[in-house]
């Protein structure tokens, strides 16, 4: 009998435990409800951090400091355009513990304010993970790391949390906020993974900004391969003359510029952009991308869909006018 009894009782103890499991996680929840959902988030931020800040690194130049994030054990780094400045740039990084390695610029693009580098010393060098394409949310909790004002030892790595309050396109914004040093640090989700690297700080509280880890996986390529795109690029290659939104498999035509090649060639608002010369688009900045490193009349394929009909044109790209 009274073994019957602590099976019974096991039970229950394990039916308690399975339902406090089971309750939807603080960080989960559209806003905290009680002391103890804070609790929680603070607790959850505390376990993520010792991995999250082994990725942290500070970013030194002779011409200014930054920060970024080990993504592989080969030591590519995640960052900001505007730190790196430019592609085949040697630069320094230091780790949490005041360590050195010598890192190399590759690409970016000034107009997400994406840029990578890697170490060139023999690693393998402590990384973290980055998140699944599409996986954070406006509303998600989230936290960044960064080295305002330079590295200190004394001082140490400067953790921020909030929450995402914006996303759209090539921009994050959160309310976590951002100092002058931290631009191309990590912003994490609460799985630990990096959802977006810090770019254009305010010193409004809800106006920092962030290119979201989308803009790096639809370019990867192209920034790794030591591809920078400025606006000056911009400015001279080729020219469609169609202003887009995101959608899951392609771009939507929300206008056309009059008299550009996408007009003579018969675009149309409404219209959703597929590839361009067999790449897919589904990205307005890798569009961006394929379409400025054409030049003025030079012709390229384009692939679209018009109500339930996919179809295909030739057409000859125009000069961006001022």
């Amino acid at each position: 009998m009274k073994s019957v009894l602590l099976i019974l009782l096991s039970v229950i103890i394990f039916l308690e435990v399975d339902a406090d499991v089971a309750e939807t996680e603080a960080w989960r929840k559209k806003f905290p409800e009680n002391k103890k959902d804070l609790y929680a988030i603070q607790h959850r931020l505390q376990e993520l951090l010792p991995k999250a800040k082994k990725g942290l690194v500070a970013i030194e130049a002779n011409d200014g400091a930054g920060s970024g994030v080990i993504i592989s054990s080969q030591g590519l780094i995640l960052t900001a355009a505007h730190v790196i400045g430019k592609t085949g740039k040697k630069m320094k990084v230091r780790f949490a513990n005041g360590k050195r390695a010598s890192a190399i610029s590759l690409g970016g693009s000034e107009l997400s304010d994406a840029g990578m580098l890697k170490i060139i010393d023999e690693g393998p060098w402590p990384f973290v993970g980055m998140a699944e394409n599409q996986s954070s949310q406006i509303g998600d909790w989230c936290f960044g790391l960064g080295h305002p004002g330079g590295f200190d030892a004394k001082r140490g790595i400067v953790v921020r949390i909030g929450r995402i309050i914006g996303k759209k396109d090539e921009t994050m914004q959160t309310d976590s906020r951002l100092l002058g040093g931290d631009s191309g640090g990590p912003l994490f989700d609460f799985q630990g993974k990096v959802i977006a690297i810090h770019s254009r700080i305010s010193q409004k509280p809800d106006q920092n900004f962030h290119v979201p880890i989308e803009s790096f996986q639809a370019n990867w390529d192209f920034f790794k391969n030591e591809d920078l795109l400025t606006f000056n690029e911009i400015e001279k290659g080729g020219f469609l003359g169609v202003a887009c939104e995101e959608e899951e498999d392609g771009l939507l035509v929300k206008s056309i510029v009059p008299n550009s090649a996408a007009a003579e060639a018969g675009l149309q608002a409404g219209d959703v952009l597929l590839k361009v010369d067999d790449q897919r688009v589904n990205n307005r900045e890798k569009l961006t991308i394929i379409i400025s490193s054409k030049k003025p009349n030079e012709e390229v394929s384009i692939e679209y869909r018009r109500e339930n009909t996919t179809n295909s044109i030739q057409l000859k790209l125009g000069i961006r006018s001022n």
